[in-house]
């Protein structure tokens, strides 16, 4: 009997926790090959944004398939969410930039804000995730 309880007790805790969070679904175009594979870090805080690795929320490894890389993420907190992902065609983690610092690999943001006056902000690339509810975040590589 007390197994019973204890059984009925965790699926509706399991149950509730579901419709607490939300959904993310990231897809990452304009990929020039099917070579390699997107980095992503997903930051759900403005602190660290949008490089450092060890502030960020999550950070995935998606291969490409069809040029194009997409992953769902289950049982996400409600909260403001910003990706950022680069094009790692030779899988080392890093994304390659040249002596003035700009990235030589492809690379995005959520939102798909302006490039015009540098690294754009968490704000300008975040998106309210809701419980019950799933976001999409489309990223287009540069």
């Amino acid at each position: 009997m007390k197994l019973a309880i204890f059984s009925l007790f965790l699926l509706l805790a399991s149950t509730q926790d579901q419709r607490d969070s939300g959904t993310i679904e990231i897809s990452i175009s304009e990929t020039s090959s099917e070579e390699g594979v997107v980095q992503v870090l997903i930051f759900n805080k403005d602190d660290g944004w949008p490089e450092s690795l060890d502030k960020a929320w999550k950070m995935l490894t998606i291969p490409i398939e069809n040029k194009v890389a997409r992953k769902t993420i289950a049982d996400v907190p409600p909260g403001n969410y910003a990706v950022t992902v680069f094009h790692d065609h030779d899988e080392d983690g890093k994304i390659r930039k040249n002596k003035v610092g700009y990235p030589l690999d492809s690379f995005g943001f959520s939102n798909n804000p302006s490039l015009l006056f540098g690294v754009p902000s968490f704000s300008k690339c975040s998106k309210k995730v809701n419980p019950a509810v799933t976001t999409q975040f489309d990223i287009e590589l540069r």
